[in-house]
């Protein structure tokens, strides 16, 4: 193939280019195609607006008539534009009263906390969130982005993040046999307790399910998580007890009762509300202003409240003093690693032994004189400041001890380690690792950084040692000296401002000495291991951090694109993953989820009553006796003869029952060959020993699975199927299941009757107000021909109000009356529809991982042993607003 030839003569060409360019005959030529530019320009053939070419994301319908939505290399033009067709006119600039801003927005925060508390990250939260307020708590609920699918993109592929600082952490020391023996009379012994070698170490974090003492198997209070502080040389030991604030009440007066604790009497005298005290020194002078925000820091320490009692235990609440994260997802560890820092120890020397038992009385000496160091790091030289900190800082102080710089060496290549890990769910469950870790505000990028997920195959599954677990982080004084000496943004940002080029490491006046060091806790939450789930599915990061560090660490984790989540999200979690040991999730039998089920029927009632009577839907009709409650008792009663219940939670009888409904799953639809003969299912299933079980009135935690169409709810109906159903089914595969009959509600006339005397009634009032306003108007113009100073108006406002109480109670009466119609009050559930009721589903929605409806509920035990005697495992599930049965599976969840 011949080479393709040059055009230049330089080149090898054959044509020879003119040194230089005659411009006139250039232009000439070029003439027409300028004029032909110029016409274009003036005359546009397009017919849309500028606004209007934007990408569908972009575009707003303000845009219009607002040109600030509009992007700023746009608004010139944008406005151009709409000139020619009349700008719209401009609005009067508002009263200045029309939006008041507080003098001193801090406080006004404080006003706000008063009757509930706010998560350090609250702000944060609120312009991005719905909040809902929940016990005691402002809590994030769920995005405004209507992301589900994102969320739950973010669970699987990359990582979720949520604050779940309103857990409660409850410290307990004393001596460790005291301290195992009386926590012990709290558990199921036929499990793992709070004294199992596993966990007594401090290498792993515990869940079990709190009861009153000697309550197993009864009386169960919720799930709580607790972790043991690693051993060291003092006779006592101490745990943390993470407690949920749905059931945080019972827990510690259960704990006050079985620890026989008193309150210490020195601390009641000292709590007091340091943010009321500053309030009124700040009407008193403008310039404690600076003083306030420290003390509203403090707060937390000031109220500090302490139990003891005669064995020398001693209980601390610490409510707000260490924030918690989750991170949920195969990304967690890559982002954490990406975001967080450890610190060199090459600067620090080793004490001598003589010097080492003074090292923790400088750690708190130092509390009181580093509050004033701030200032002086920021405005002096890096240098001449790193040297003053370098002896003050309790970092420095405490990795002098040759062991604790053993800690730290292990820590460091165990953080090393975690870079090459592709998932939470490699490292061992329930793991603990301690790091100490450098402000993470000084490695923040410039914008949201994605965090990829790590190819490399890693060869070395860490095991960590007992060093690992090692922190700083259980010393009192140590967490109260991070908190009190968090440099401010500014700080940071002065000292930023003083970098020749952007950056930490290409610089020298940044020394690590001046930067803070924060001890922090990383628990690993182990995923699920079902067949039908992805292996480590929901596996997380717990991270633990002080008070006063949340917002630092929270930016950066969403500035490594960790995608954040309410309470929403950890409900979907539990339904993916099946965890009904979470403490989230309450159980029918504990008090926490009798006040939470009541809370809910409150609202729906008051949400249901907000339709118009035309849009209700009649429940009674539907055969739903209780659509927003689930009436447990009523239900155990039809079945046993006793009112009271509680959830079986022994693994050995939940196997058995298992494995006996397994055996059961029908072949129906699939159990043909083709000569027709049907093969004896029934043949092959080991028969239920009923007499394993001591009681009957237990409740079986379930799984529904929705066959074909349809997703379970909440409050709907778990049905025992007829024979016929089955028959139905088992003819035809694709039949969607039985249809409820309409039943007769005896109050719907009585209700008419009612509504249309309460119309005459309100007629007859309204007529009556209507009738006295024009007496009295009347007689005022007649007072005012006379020149009467008499003013009637006023005195019609006075009878107004006397006769608002009348006929608001007029109202009320009849909403009550109308209230008990609609939703009569329940006497029955078994029998309250076409097929006997089993159970409710307490939780049910869309399951992305299945792809089909499934929910969480809870059957009555002889419901289940006639559910076996019908040879298979199907039931009927059915909605509280429609008629429709559903065919569905079930299994028996074994917690």
């Amino acid at each position: 193939m011949d080479e393709k030839k040059q055009f230049d003569k330089f080149l090898g060409g054959e044509e020879e280019l003119p040194r230089d360019v005659p411009m006139l005959r250039l232009v000439a030529s070029r003439a027409s195609e300028i004029a032909a530019m110029n016409y274009s320009i003036e005359n546009p053939q397009q017919t849309k607006l500028i606004f209007q070419k934007l990408p569908v994301h972009m575009r707003r319908r303000i845009m219009s008539h607002n040109a600030k939505r509009m992007p700023r290399r746009l608004r010139e033009a944008h406005t151009r534009q709409m000139a020619k067709s009349g700008l719209p006119p401009k609005n009067k600039r508002p009263s200045r009263k029309y939006r008041r801003r507080p003098r001193n927005l801090l406080l006004e925060y404080n006003r706000r906390q008063r009757d509930k508390v706010w998560l350090e990250t609250h702000i944060w939260h609120a312009k991005r969130f719905h909040m809902t307020e929940k016990w005691g708590y402002k809590i994030p609920n769920f995005p405004n982005d209507r992301c589900f699918r994102a969320n739950y993109r973010a669970i699987a592929k990359h990582c979720l993040i949520q604050d779940i600082s309103y857990y409660s952490c409850i410290e307990i020391t004393g001596p460790l046999s005291f301290l195992i023996d009386t926590l012990k009379r709290h558990c199921n012994t036929n499990e793992l307790t709070f004294g199992a070698k596993v966990y007594l170490s401090g290498t792993r974090e515990g869940n079990l399910m709190f009861y009153k003492e000697d309550g197993y198997p009864k009386f169960p209070i919720g799930n709580v998580n607790f972790l043991w502080k690693p051993p060291d040389d003092s006779l006592l030991k101490t745990i943390w007890i993470w407690v949920h604030p749905c059931f945080y009440t019972d827990f510690i007066s259960a704990v006050i009762a079985s620890f026989k604790f008193e309150l210490n009497s020195l601390q009641t005298d000292n709590m007091v509300d340091i943010s009321e005290t500053v309030v009124e020194s700040e009407r008193n002078d403008s310039k404690i202003i600076a003083k306030k925000k420290a003390a509203v820091e403090n707060n937390c320490f000031s109220k500090h409240v302490e139990y003891h009692n005669g064995t020398n235990c001693t209980m601390i609440l610490l409510n707000h003093r260490l924030n918690r994260f989750r991170l949920c997802g195969p990304l967690a560890l890559d982002i954490i690693t990406n975001a967080l820092r450890l610190p060199n120890l090459e600067l620090i020397k080793e004490l001598p032994e003589q010097e080492q038992s003074q090292v923790k009385t400088n750690v708190e000496e130092e509390t009181t004189m580093e509050v004033v160091e701030i200032s002086t790091e920021v405005d002096t030289e890096s240098k001449e400041s790193s040297g003053t900190t370098a002896k003050k800082s309790w970092f420095n102080e405490y990795h002098r001890k040759k062991e604790n710089i053993e800690y730290f060496k292990v820590q460091q290549e165990l953080f090393d380690v975690l870079k090459d890990l592709k998932s939470p769910n490699q490292l061992p469950p329930n793991i603990v690792i301690a790091l100490t870790v450098l402000d993470p505000r000084f490695f923040m990028p410039q914008t949201r950084t994605r965090s990829e997920r790590n190819n490399k195959v890693s060869d070395r599954i860490p095991m960590p040692p007992t060093l690992a677990n090692r922190s700083p982080i259980w010393e009192s004084d140590v967490r109260k000296f991070v908190e009190t000496n968090l440099k401010s943004t500014t700080q940071i940002n002065k000292l930023r401002s003083k970098n020749l080029v952007p950056g930490v490491s290409n610089d020298d006046n940044y020394n690590e000495n001046i930067i803070s060091k924060i001890p922090i806790l990383l628990l690993q939450r182990p995923g699920c291991f079902t067949d039908k789930k992805c292996l480590g599915f929901t596996s997380a990061i717990d991270i633990i951090i002080p008070a006063g560090w949340a917002m630092p660490f929270w930016l950066s984790f969403i500035l490594r694109c960790a995608r954040p989540g309410g309470l929403k999200e950890s409900k979907s979690i539990i339904l993916e993953n099946l965890d009904l040991n979470s403490p989230n999730f309450n159980s029918p039998d504990t008090s926490a989820y009798v006040r939470e089920a009541l809370n809910t029927k409150l609202e729906m009632m008051e949400r249901y009553f907000r339709y118009p009577p035309n849009r209700r839907v009649n429940f009674v009709k539907l055969g739903i006796s209780s659509p927003f409650y689930c009436e447990w008792k009523i239900l155990m009663r039809e079945w046993t003869d006793m009112d009271d219940f509680y959830v079986l939670r022994n693994k050995n009888l939940l196997s058995h029952l298992e494995t006996s409904i397994s055996n059961r799953k029908s072949m129906l639809g699939k159990n043909k060959n083709r000569k027709g003969r049907k093969f004896n299912v029934q043949s092959t299933i080991t028969p239920l020993d009923k007499t394993l079980f001591p009681d009957d009135n237990c409740l079986i935690p379930v799984k529904i699975s929705i066959e074909k169409r349809g997703c379970p709810k909440n409050f709907s109906v778990i049905c025992l199927p007829s024979t016929d159903d089955l028959k139905n089914y088992e003819n035809n595969n694709n039949w969607s299941g039985p249809v409820q009959s309409i039943q007769k509600d005896p109050n719907e006339n009585k209700r008419k009757l009612l509504r249309r005397g309460h119309l005459a009634i309100l007629k007859r009032l309204r007529r009556q107000r209507v009738r006295r306003k024009r007496k009295l108007e009347n007689r005022q113009n007649i007072l005012q021909e006379k020149g009467s100073d008499i003013n009637l108006v006023e005195i019609m406002k006075r009878v107004r109000r006397k006769t608002i109480k009348p006929n608001r109670g007029i109202i009320e009466k009849q909403a009550q009356v109308m209230s008990s119609l609609y939703l009569p009050k329940c006497t029955k559930v078994k029998n309250s529809c076409d097929r006997e009721v089993m159970g409710y589903v307490v939780q049910g929605d869309f399951s992305f991982t299945e792809s089909k409806g499934i929910g969480l509920g809870y059957v009555v035990l002889p419901s289940l042993f006639s559910l076996t005697d019908k040879g298979n495992n199907i039931v009927l599930v059915r909605n509280t607003t429609t008629r429709q049965y559903r065919i569905a599976r079930l299994e028996i969840l074994i917690t």
